[in-house]
């Protein structure tokens, strides 16, 4: 944290604009009045600002042409506050002066120059596009103008360093050449941009650890207490499930939950990976994308652990209005298209409409896998010294903040750029390739481990990969990720490389001998990939960014800081109500787009049912070749809705169950939630049916209007 001191002259309008500005990443800010000369002020100060936008006795108004001009130097270089810039100047604190600032410095010979007169009838202030060139720094930006343009006119060019022109060329900030005194014609202070990060950049180059640890930590703390990643308020509830078996190999805490099927003549153990996710704010935002991207990640989510894809299900809630329809048509093509792209079959699911999900539509989907048991793949490095392998699509501004946006309430129906920019972009044919490389590593037992980087992207997976190694090695793991190797689609902020959730990208542990047997797969599969960090036993997560020669580390944190949030539940008892039920009305959706054949293992699905079970409904059947079994595959949205049908099948031996829990605002709804979580824990006890994964999408509310709770289950059994 900086301490900075604004100077205030008599007239100002940027005084406290400006201040606010130079609070950006906690700094503390505190104003010198123009005639305090006491240079003991200056202790402890490391930014001293010279604002813009004062008035100082010095207006000289024509009578013929009603004109003035205004030069507020001149009169404020007599201010005895001048004594305290002078002694900033000597004490080597930087110094930063805007526009009417920027002539006092000037006046004061303290930066070489002048700037022109400005004679103008009216205060114009228009935003300007400026280039900012300094060192590393090469980009371009918006920033306010006041009085029309105001221009510097340079002496002994080779006595400054531009760092700010115009679009036309001219000078509109500069630098002495010891680069600690700055001035700058534009407002900074008017708008709010990444500019101000740049400037501090300049201005403090030793320092910026701590300003970008500062922006790290806000982002950081946005995604990872979000409802969306951490569970916060349902958690205490969710560790009530009943989830163990002793069939079950992988529960509720991994990617995809696992469970043995059998073995085959040859002693080959078979497992099911099942997982079940929700993608439903990105959905009315962009419907195609918003439900094709869901279902590129719940596909990752199972990839991930090794296991082949072999069936995809999704479940719509959409609104019963005219527009409802019309993101429920767009919904089922983003599903259809990348899945078909993908050649993963659509086996089952539903579609139900209401006047609760008018702005609020539900997109849930389910995938299932097989994997042979002894190449299953945890999302964890299980070694220090091991690489970290970024491997899939580039890196773009795609999906910034999205876990957050998943985690808040809509304010009213209006889609916004903003929240466009919230929704990822896919890319299914790259998915294609990614899927069958992962497979391959996993078959190869190449890997230690592997994470999809979804919501909350490289940071998240990164955090999630080695915070798990640590719980699994009992080691003090830690780890370093180096942005400048991270593959990225343009020039991005170092932030949002970090915290993007681009789609069809994963990130790999491995070990120093096995990294050049990965990379020939993934260039046979003609993936890109880079090595982006490495584990240590520092037990720190620090994230450093390399420029030419020069090495910056830009956040460093102790992996301890990452334990998971405490259980979390601030509402009041007062507001909890349950919710009378209202029937949904199942709606028949057309079906063709969906491809339930590809992969020559669907028996039945609920898009092509034969005639063999004309009065069972919700179900689909699959083929396990290679047990010569079959899979049962049930949903609803209450237990029994699931276990009564599967019943209906001889011979069939229910294994596991998923759920996603979509509600609205916990305000209103966390008494159902808590409900209906009691019911599964209870019914799944009795029957002995554990629940191995899940997910919780709560604040599906637009202007306090909530959706009507909507479980959504799957169950699944094996045939003896």
């Amino acid at each position: 944290m900086l301490t900075v001191a604004i100077v205030r002259y008599p007239g100002s309008n940027c005084d406290i604009e400006t201040k606010r500005y130079f609070e950006f990443g906690g700094n503390k800010c505190f104003y010198i009045w123009h005639n305090n000369n006491d240079i003991q002020t200056l202790n402890n100060i490391d930014l001293l600002v010279l604002p813009g936008g004062f008035a100082f006795g010095d207006r000289s108004y024509g009578t013929a042409t009603d004109t003035y001009t205004i030069s507020p130097g001149t009169m404020a270089i007599k201010s005895p506050v001048t004594t305290i810039i002078k002694e900033a100047t000597r004490r080597k604190i930087p110094i930063v002066g805007i526009c009417n600032g920027f002539q006092i410095l000037t006046q004061l010979n303290l930066l070489p120059g002048k700037l022109s007169l400005n004679k103008c009838e009216h205060f114009v202030c228009k935003k300007v596009k400026c280039n900012v060139k300094y060192d590393d720094i090469n980009t371009s930006t918006e920033l306010f103008i006041a009085n029309s343009y105001g221009n510097y006119i340079g002496q002994h060019q080779n006595n400054i360093v531009r760092f700010l022109t115009y679009s036309n060329g001219k000078t509109a900030g500069i630098f002495d050449t010891n680069k600690r005194i700055l001035g700058m014609m534009p407002h900074p202070e008017r708008n709010n941009t990444d500019f101000k990060e740049i400037l501090m950049k300049m201005l403090f180059p030793d320092h910026w650890f701590l300003l970008s640890q500062m922006k790290f930590d806000k982002a950081i703390n946005e995604l990872m207490f979000s409802e969306h990643i951490s569970y916060k308020t349902t958690r205490k509830y969710l560790k009530l499930l009943h989830t163990k078996e002793s069939w079950v190999v992988q529960g509720p805490g991994e990617n995809a939950g696992i469970v043995e099927i059998g073995s085959d003549e040859n002693g080959k153990e078979y497992c099911i990976a099942i997982r079940i996710e929700s993608h439903n704010h990105p959905s009315y935002i962009d419907p195609f994308e918003g439900a094709a991207t869901g279902v590129g990640g719940i596909l990752r989510d199972i990839f991930t652990m090794g296991a082949r894809p072999i069936g995809i299900l999704d479940f719509l809630r959409f609104g019963n209005n005219e527009k409802g329809k019309q993101l429920l048509d767009k919904a089922i093509e983003g599903i259809s298209y990348y899945g078909n792209c993908v050649g993963v079959p659509n086996v089952g699911g539903n579609c139900k409409t209401h006047e609760s999900y008018n702005t609020n539509p539900l997109v849930n989907a389910c995938c299932l896998g097989i994997v042979e048991k002894k190449n299953i793949v945890y999302g964890n490095a299980s070694t220090c010294n091991s690489f970290l392998v970024y491997v899939g699509s580039k890196t773009g501004n795609e999906g910034i903040n999205g876990a957050a946006m998943a985690s808040n309430t809509f304010e009213n129906e209006i889609v916004t750029e903003k929240l466009k920019s919230n929704v990822q972009k896919s890319d299914p044919f790259l998915e294609k390739l990614l899927l069958e490389a992962c497979c391959e590593i996993s078959e190869k037992q190449l890997i230690e481990g592997m994470q999809d980087m979804g919501a909350g992207g490289l940071l998240c997976a990164s955090l999630e990969i080695i915070k798990r190694g640590r719980e699994k090695t009992h080691s003090n793991m830690g780890c370093e990720i180096y942005l400048d190797k991270v593959p990225t689609k343009y020039e991005m902020d170092p932030c949002n490389i970090l915290i993007s959730e681009s789609q069809e990208r994963m990130l790999c542990a491995v070990s120093k001998d096995k990294l050049e047997a990965v990379a020939d797969v993934f260039k046979k599969w003609d993936l890109e990939y880079a090595v982006i960090g490495i584990t240590n036993s520092t037990g720190k997560y620090n994230i450093i960014n390399k420029s030419g020669i020069t090495t910056r580390l830009l956040y460093s944190k102790e992996m301890t800081s990452f334990n998971d949030v405490n259980d979390y539940t601030n509402i009041p008892n007062s507001i909890h109500k349950t919710v009378t039920e209202i029937p949904h009305f199942l709606k028949d959706v057309n079906y063709e787009y969906y491809d339930s054949t590809v992969g020559n293992r669907t028996i039945v699905s609920n898009h092509n049912n034969n005639s063999k079970y004309p009065d069972i409904n919700n179900f689909s059947i699959m083929e396990i070749y290679e047990l010569n079994k079959q899979l049962v595959i049930t949903w609803g949205e209450t237990f029994n809705e699931c276990h009564d049908t599967i019943k209906k099948f001889p011979g069939i031996k229910p294994l596991c169950l998923v759920n996603c829990l979509n509600f609205g605002d916990p305000k209103y709804s966390l008494f159902d939630f808590e409900n209906t979580v009691a019911d599964l824990t209870q019914n799944c006890r009795i029957y002995e049916i554990p629940i191995v994964g899940g997910n919780v999408s709560l604040y599906n509310t637009t202007r306090d209007k909530s959706i009507y709770p909507t479980p959504i289950l799957v169950m699944i059994g094996i045939s003896n």
